[in-house]
């Protein structure tokens, strides 16, 4: 997974891979399922700290957080999120794994297109000390910790999305790194 996202080049848009359009095979640990009818996934390998995160748009393949596959699609570039479609091969090496959270801080993540943010993209991430500064039209929460402040969507949430109120604290924020509408943010 590295070897496809890892980038020093900005490019037009947001560091988009140089792989796009190639077949490949990948291994990783399911970090997150996404909810309903079209169950896209998350794989991570455990064995890197930065750039070891990509999303899979496909619906062939129905896998269970904490399973590990090994995957052969191709690389696709989606408004500058790198992610793997097409499936032609998927296997389930085991089940049950945990991946813990990468500890990260807001504003390596931040929000506008960044080389930091950008070795988070699809990553499994939590931030402490959270407090919620504000709520957008569109429903998406800007937080921060005692670094800075990035984004929180809930796009990928399985469950009742809480209320909250500027000023709202939490200990802690886990979810999944991703870029859309030309912005970091995590999806818990």
């Amino acid at each position: 997974i590295y070897d496809i996202q890892y980038t020093e080049e900005q490019g037009a848009y947001c560091y988009e891979t140089a792989a796009s359009g190639e077949s490949v095979t990948v291994s990783g640990i399911v970090t997150h399922v996404k909810p309903g009818d079209y169950p896209n996934f998350f794989i991570q390998d455990p064995d890197e700290d930065l750039w070891s995160g990509i999303y899979v748009y496909d619906t062939s393949v129905n896998p269970s957080v904490g399973d590990e596959l090994t995957v052969t699609a191709t690389v696709n570039e989606y408004y500058s999120l790198t992610q793997l479609i097409d499936v032609t091969y998927s296997s389930t090496v085991s089940s049950g794994n945990n991946i813990n959270p990468l500890s990260a801080n807001a504003a390596s993540i931040g929000i506008d297109c960044s080389f930091s943010g950008e070795q988070y993209e699809s990553m499994l991430v939590g931030i402490q000390n959270v407090s919620f500064d504000s709520v957008d039209e569109f429903g998406n929460w800007t937080v921060s910790d005692d670094s800075g402040s990035t984004m929180v969507d809930d796009y990928y949430y399985d469950g009742d999305w809480p209320s909250i109120n500027a000023g709202d604290t939490y200990d802690c924020l886990t979810g999944i790194v991703s870029y859309s509408y030309s912005e970091f943010k995590i999806y818990p």
